[in-house]
């Protein structure tokens, strides 16, 4: 047996924790045969062994098993010291499952045990637990609390690891406040500590935090040096899961300073050692930035890393990095010129965002509730604390006549302290409550904004600002659908001459200011309920409802004289312009468009910058407005 546990404690000092696992498990079977009260108490502390083993490889569910089968074990031996020690532990493996109710009850037992033993140093443990809790459960203050108990008691000690340890645990509770002076004042303070009594990896942690502290302070070579200084000792504790992270943030610091060059290849260091510990959650953190990088120097490169991203995430069903994949996709497409596939690609982050906002209130509410949870059981504790006192009091009452006197009044006292408590309690959970709803509808009306932001970009080509090819067909769709279909519905179809010619000569960018200009013209020179839509390259397409032949061919000519006299860095243009309406034999939404192309086929045949109407008959030689 001790041959097994000394293999599994060496394999566990090497971090070969699956290993370790086997060995320990083994160990526990064979001590599981045995009833004497010291194979019982090494039972328990062999289930601890595994837990931790587990707690290593990110086996959170199994972590949490064998640390209650250990915690089953001390109970039943009323070794107290052991349960309140693995009260702690088991607290930070529910608090890993998000089950922050289960952490916290947890979390106060073990102190509820500690307060009655002498293990200072476990309650101090203990302490730092709790602290971590209410950080995630928001409730800082009491984090703030706890961690400042535990960091009195390893001062008080001279505990360098105890005190490092706590410094960084503060460091992120006022991180979590804004308050970053104060967060890298107590990093500092694990920094300055001597090194040979400082876990590396919390040396490490204190280096990192404050390096992404200067970064978003724009203190960038601080945040580099540092950084550098964290990925060392990684590197050298074989930390690959860590270096990746690191790798990750010093390439955020390079790009902050406009060497996009220089992230690019860190993004590329940090994606490679996520592949190397097989991490899902650390390639995307790489993949996503390494893409965003790569948008401005390398763009196909750029699609095909947010689409690994995005095949992640879907991969891991991680909504947030499934979100942020989405977004560059549709900015990226967008730059490409896929306006189609930009477009599918917002309808995906529209839905996403809604499915995340929904998941966000109910974390909140998770998190509101534990919230709640914790004042329940502080409110029981003080209860418990003044009964406790009260029989003290009655006690003291039967022995002495003048007690009895005295401990009235103290009972009175205690009795009005534990209402005032109760008032000040209820208070508190009802602007917990009224704050919670406000937060909810903060959130509601961003992403209501946000939505309406999303139908803009959905039914708007983002170059001119008109209508898009899309929301033109959904428009016509409705009127052919509905019948009985107007007669008095007009259609334009423009086209720029020679819009080829002006990008081959004057270059694109010249050419996206002249589609600017000409859709500005176009709508200009219409009512508010027409549609104006860009229909694709340098077509675009004139919905004007009410409207008869006539009227719409003196807007056409409108429009054609105006494009002619507009000049745009000596660039002069004209237009070709075919026209059609729901007067004629059309009886569907193609064939008013085929009707309306013919008429600006004809337009450009018969040498282009003319107004061309179309008329059914064989010949359709239409009938032209001369410039």
């Amino acid at each position: 047996m001790e041959a097994i546990l000394a293999v599994a404690d060496e394999h566990y000092r090497l971090k070969a924790y699956q290993q370790a696992a086997q060995k320990y498990l083994s160990a526990a079977m064979l001590l599981e045969t045995h009833d004497d009260l010291s194979s019982k108490k090494r039972l328990g502390i062999t289930y601890t062994d595994i837990a931790q083993s587990l707690k290593r490889l990110k086996r959170r569910e199994e972590t949490a098993d064998y640390y209650r089968k250990a915690l089953a074990v001390f109970t039943e031996i009323d070794n107290k010291k052991y349960m309140a020690r693995t009260l702690n532990t088991l607290a930070e493996a529910e608090r890993y499952l998000g089950n922050f109710e289960t952490a916290l009850n947890h979390a106060t037992q073990s102190l509820k045990i500690h307060s009655q033993i002498d293990d200072p140093e476990g309650e101090a443990k203990a302490h730092m637990g709790a602290a971590i809790i209410y950080r995630y459960i928001e409730r800082y203050q009491a984090s703030l609390a706890h961690a400042r108990s535990a960091f009195v008691y390893f001062s008080n000690v001279n505990d360098a690891s105890g005190i490092a340890k706590t410094s960084n645990e503060i460091g992120h509770i006022y991180i979590r406040l804004g308050q970053f002076d104060l967060a890298r004042s107590f990093f500092s303070n694990t920094i300055k500590l001597p090194r040979s009594k400082v876990q590396a990896r919390t040396l490490a942690t204190a280096l990192r935090e404050t390096a992404v502290i200067d970064l978003n302070t724009g203190n960038y070579e601080a945040a580099a040096r540092l950084a550098e200084q964290a990925l060392a000792i990684y590197k050298d504790e074989k930390e690959i899961e860590k270096q990746s992270h690191t790798t990750r943030i010093i390439g955020d610091i390079y790009r902050a300073k406009d060497n996009v060059s220089s992230a690019i290849g860190y993004y590329r260091q940090s994606l490679s050692l996520a592949q190397q510990v097989k991490s899902d959650k650390q390639k995307i953190d790489a993949l996503i930035p390494l893409g965003e990088a790569l948008l401005t120097s390398d763009l196909p490169q750029a699609l095909l890393v947010l689409s690994d991203a995005l095949a992640l995430a879907e991969k891991t069903d991680s909504d947030e990095y499934q979100l942020r994949a989405i977004a560059l996709l549709r900015k990226g497409e967008k730059l490409s010129g896929n306006i189609s596939r930009s477009l599918d690609y917002a309808e995906q982050e529209l839905e996403l965002s809604e499915t995340i906002h929904n998941q966000e209130s109910a974390k909140q509410l998770a998190i509101a509730r534990a919230a709640l949870h914790s004042y329940k059981l502080e409110l029981e504790l003080e209860g418990l604390r003044k009964r406790t006192e009260l029989d003290r009091l009655a006690l003291e009452k039967k022995n002495n006549e003048i007690a009895i006197a005295r401990s009235k009044q103290q009972i009175s006292e205690l009795e009005l302290s534990k209402s005032r408590y109760a008032k000040f309690t209820l208070s508190l959970l009802l602007t917990l409550c009224t704050i919670a709803a406000l937060f909810i509808f903060r959130r509601f009306m961003l992403s209501k904004q946000r939505n309406k932001e999303l139908d803009y970009l959905a039914s708007h080509d983002p170059l001119t600002n008109c209508y898009n090819r899309r929301f033109l067909f959904e428009s016509l769709n409705r009127v052919f659908n509905s019948p009985p279909v107007p007669n008095n519905l007009s259609f334009i179809m423009l086209d720029i001459d020679h819009f080829k010619t002006i990008n081959d000569t004057y270059g694109h960018s010249a050419g996206d200011r002249v589609l600017q200009g000409v859709a500005k013209i176009l709508l200009d020179n219409v009512e508010e309920n027409a549609i104006v839509a860009r229909f694709g390259g340098e077509e675009f397409c004139i919905v004007l409802p009410n409207t008869n032949l006539d009227n719409a061919t003196t807007i056409a000519e409108d429009i054609r004289r105006d494009v002619e006299g507009y000049v745009l860095d000596s660039i002069t243009l004209t237009c070709s312009i075919g026209i059609t309406s729901t007067a004629g034999n059309a009886t569907t939404v193609s064939e008013l468009i085929d009707q309306a192309d013919m008429a600006l086929f004809d337009a450009k045949s018969e040498g282009r910058n003319k107004v061309t109407v179309w008329r059914d008959n064989e010949q359709f030689k239409g009938a032209r407005t001369a410039p």
